[in-house]
């Protein structure tokens, strides 16, 4: 499964978004997902597997527990790359690791 960066697209950084706002910044727009308890500063459930997210140097790295294989994972990332460059008020990248 692959893991993903989430990170301004001129600089290796964590984009930091405070506590209160990183499970709305962070959740899916429209795939209903659910914040369960677990590793990782936010962990959503989404429908047979689990978003994992953790804020690091090099951006937010994100990966899958379970089974993702009904989800477009990129097209996850890329909405969410959104939303954290919405919420930032400037571009964001994201980059795949297989």
């Amino acid at each position: 499964m692959p893991e993903y960066v989430i990170r301004p697209a001129d600089r290796v950084e964590w984009p930091a978004i405070p506590a209160a706002e990183v499970e709305r910044v962070l959740s899916p727009a429209g795939y209903g997902t659910q914040r369960i308890p677990g590793d990782g500063d936010l962990r959503l459930l989404l429908g047979p597997c689990e978003m994992v997210f953790a804020g690091e140097e090099v951006g937010w790295q994100v990966w899958f527990d379970g089974d993702a294989s009904g989800h477009d994972t990129d097209a996850l990332i890329s909405l969410i790359s959104d939303q954290v460059a919405d919420f930032k008020g400037e571009p964001m990248q994201w980059i795949r690791h297989d």
